[in-house]
């Protein structure tokens, strides 16, 4: 089974209540091994592949990496170099990823119910779900990736 990431506690004073949209993002995920199914709860740190992915546990939505599998090249293959703001060619294939999931009702509940824990503050656990693997591949240890944030608009 995967290794879940539980964020540290995040207060959300920042967001008006009357916000149109809200948004979890996931910034620089790292893609080169197994592929996974993220699950996104709001304040259940304990969640895990067998939680109900129903609003009363605190699910928020998820969102799936289609994992490279590991490095099949030569050495250095599968090394992100740097661009150069303005070069026309593609980026490189594993250059880390982005994921936005759009949580508008899920953090409307924490607003709203200050739902086990202080109002307006959360926590937010990530349960990876591992779909395919290659012997190359970490199946414990999937999820990396740099920041989250929470955005809202107006």
């Amino acid at each position: 089974m995967a290794q879940p990431y539980v964020s540290p506690k995040i207060r959300l004073d920042q967001i008006k209540p009357d916000f149109k949209r809200a948004d979890i993002q996931f910034h620089d995920i790292d893609h080169s091994g197994a592929s996974f199914e993220a699950r996104v709860f709001l304040n259940n740190p304990k969640a895990n592949e067998k939680t109900a992915k129903t609003p009363a546990r605190g699910y928020a939505g998820s969102f799936h990496i289609f994992g490279h599998g590991g490095c099949w090249g030569d050495p250095g293959h599968c090394e992100v170099r740097e661009q150069r703001a303005y070069d026309p060619r593609p980026g490189h294939p594993m250059t880390p990823g982005r994921k936005t999931l759009i949580a508008t009702e899920a953090i409307r509940r924490v607003l709203k119910k200050g739902e086990k824990g202080e109002k307006g503050e959360i926590t937010i656990t990530v349960v990876p779900v591992v779909t395919a693997a290659t012997e190359k591949c970490d199946t414990e240890h999937v999820l990396h990736f740099k920041r989250l944030s929470i955005v809202s608009y107006a």
